[in-house]
C-alpha cells in the first residue's frame, strides 16, 4: 500500500506541475516585461535566496552552468544583477539583486498577483481555503524530500 500511495503522488504530482507552470507563465507572458523566462526565473530565485554563486543558481532553476551565465549577463546589462567577488575565494562570483531589480519584481508579482486573484475569483472562499490548506501541506512534504 505505501508504494501505491507514493506513486499517486508522484502522478499527481505530474498532472499539477504543468497546470500550474501554465498558469503562472501564462500571466507572466500577458505582460510585456522584456524578461525572458528563464531570467524571470532568475531573478525570483534570487528574490528568496538573496547571494548565490552560479553554480548554486545553476543547480536551483535546474539549468546549465552555461545557460544561467547567460541569462545573468542579460540581467547584469540591464542593471537588474550584480556581480560579488566572493571574498573567501576570489574565483568564485556571487550574484544579487539590485535595488531596480527589486522594484522591478514588485511591480511584476503585483501586477501577476492581481491577474491570478481575477483568474481565482470564481472559485468559492471555502474551497479556496482547502486549496491554501492543501497547497501548504504540498509544500511543506516536498520541502522535507528535498531536504
Amino acid at each position: 500500500m505505501e508504494k501505491q500511495t507514493r506513486e499517486k503522488c508522484i502522478a499527481a504530482m505530474y498532472e499539477i506541475y504543468p497546470l500550474s507552470r501554465k498558469l503562472v507563465f501564462d500571466t507572466f507572458d500577458k505582460k510585456k516585461y522584456d524578461i525572458t523566462r528563464t531570467q524571470q526565473i532568475i531573478m525570483l530565485s534570487l528574490s528568496v535566496s538573496g547571494t548565490l554563486n552560479m553554480s548554486q543558481l545553476a543547480a536551483k532553476i535546474n539549468t546549465s552552468n552555461e545557460q544561467a551565465t547567460r541569462a545573468v549577463a542579460q540581467l547584469v546589462d540591464r542593471g537588474f544583477i550584480v556581480r560579488i567577488q566572493n571574498p573567501g575565494n576570489r574565483r568564485v562570483i556571487n550574484i544579487r539583486l539590485t535595488e531596480e531589480a527589486q522594484i522591478f519584481l514588485n511591480k511584476m508579482k503585483y501586477e501577476i498577483m492581481d491577474d491570478l486573484i481575477n483568474k481565482f475569483s470564481e472559485i468559492p472562499d471555502e474551497e479556496m481555503e482547502r486549496l491554501y490548506e492543501s497547497l501548504r501541506q504540498v509544500s511543506g512534504v516536498l520541502k522535507k524530500v528535498m531536504g
